[in-house]
C-alpha cells in the first residue's frame, strides 16, 4: 500500500482507526479509554495498518493495562492472531515499562527521547519505513511531577515532528484526573475518547469545564471556616489580616492553610489562589498579581 500524499504534500500515513483516518508524518495525538477491551480495540487496528504500511511497531505498558508482558501478548493474540509471527519477524516489539524507560526510581526522561530517536533510525536502517509509537504514561507525572510530565510529552512533540514516526499516548480514564486529561489535550496534537466503543473527539473547552467541576466539587468538601480563610487568601490577605478579620490566633490560621492545601491536594499559596479564581470564589482581578 502506498500512503497517500496530503493536500500540503506530506505522506499520509492510516491510523487504522476510523475515528482518526490518515495522518502525516510526526503526528502525535493521545486517546482516553474506559475499559481493556476499549484499550485492544485502539492497538488491533493500530499495528494492524502499522505492518500493512511496512512500519515497526512499537509499545510499552503499564500494569494498569495488561499485567505483564504475558497477558499483554495473549489479549492481542486474540484479536491478532498471526502476533507471534509479528514479533518473531521483529515486525512489532511489545515491551515493558521498564524497559522504555529505565529502571522504576531512576527514570532519565533526555536517555528515553535519544531511546526514541535511535528506535527511528533502526527501523528506517533496516527497511522499515519509519515508526509506529505507542506509550502510556498516566504514572508519568506520578513520578517526576507535572512539570516533568509536560516537558516530555512536548519534547516528544518536537521530536516527532522531523521523524518518520507517529505516536498514540493512551490513558485509562480510571487512572486520569480532569487537570491530567487538560494537560494531556493540551501537549498532544488532538485527543479523543473511547468508552464502550464510543469514541468522541476531546475539546480543550470541554475539559476545562471539566476540570471546573471537578474543582467545584472539592470546594463542596470544604467547611465555611476552610472557605472563609480560603477567600482571603485568594484576596492577598496575609496571615494576621486573615487572624484579625476572623477574629482568630495567626497558629489557627496557619491550621486551616495547611488543611486547605492537603484536602485539595495543593502545596503552594498561588495554587490556592488559582483554585479559588477557578471555582468562582473570588474573581481573577484582585489577585492577578499572585496568580501570575
Amino acid at each position: 500500500m502506498n500512503p497517500a500524499p496530503s493536500k500540503n504534500g506530506q505522506e499520509l500515513r492510516d491510523t487504522g482507526l476510523n475515528a482518526v483516518g490518515e495522518v502525516p508524518w510526526g503526528s502525535h495525538f493521545c486517546i482516553f479509554y474506559e475499559t481493556k477491551q476499549d484499550l485492544l480495540e485502539i492497538l488491533v487496528p493500530y499495528f494492524k495498518a502499522g505492518v500493512k504500511n511496512n512500519e515497526l511497531c512499537v509499545c510499552y505498558g503499564g500494569s494498569y493495562e495488561f499485567h505483564t508482558i504475558p497477558e499483554a501478548k495473549r489479549r492481542l493474540s486474540r484479536e491478532l492472531p498471526e502476533l507471534d509471527q509479528l514479533l518473531k519477524d521483529r515486525k512489532i516489539e511489545i515491551l515493558a515499562r521498564k524497559d522504555w524507560f529505565g529502571v522504576a526510581g531512576n527514570i532519565s526522561l533526555p536517555k528515553t527521547l535519544d531511546r526514541f530517536q535511535k528506535k527511528v533510525a533502526y527501523a528506517l536502517r533496516v527497511g522499515f519505513s519509519g515508526l509506529r509509537f505507542h506509550g502510556s504514561s498516566p504514572w508519568l507525572k506520578l513520578s517526576v511531577g507535572e512539570n516533568g510530565f509536560l516537558d516530555y510529552e512536548q519534547k516528544l512533540d518536537l521530536l516527532l515532528a522531523s521523524q518518520p514516526a507517529i505516536c498514540v499516548c493512551t490513558f485509562p480514564l480510571f487512572l486520569t484526573g480532569a487537570e491530567q486529561i487538560l494537560d494531556a489535550a493540551r501537549t498532544h496534537q488532538f485527543a479523543l475518547t473511547v468508552r464502550h466503543g464510543k469514541w468522541k473527539k476531546v475539546k480543550i473547552c470541554d475539559m476545562a469545564d471539566a476540570r471546573s467541576e471537578a474543582w467545584k466539587g472539592k470546594l463542596r468538601q470544604l467547611t465555611f471556616r476552610q472557605r472563609e480563610v480560603l477567600q482571603l487568601l485568594a484576596e492577598e490577605k496575609n496571615t494576621k489580616e486573615i487572624a484579625s478579620i476572623m477574629e482568630i490566633s495567626v497558629k489557627t490560621v496557619e491550621s486551616h492553610r495547611l488543611e486547605l492545601m492537603r484536602r485539595l491536594k495543593i502545596d503552594n499559596v498561588p495554587g490556592l489562589v488559582r483554585f479559588a479564581i477557578a471555582t468562582g470564589l473570588v474573581s481573577a482581578e484582585p489577585s492577578a498579581a499572585v496568580a501570575a
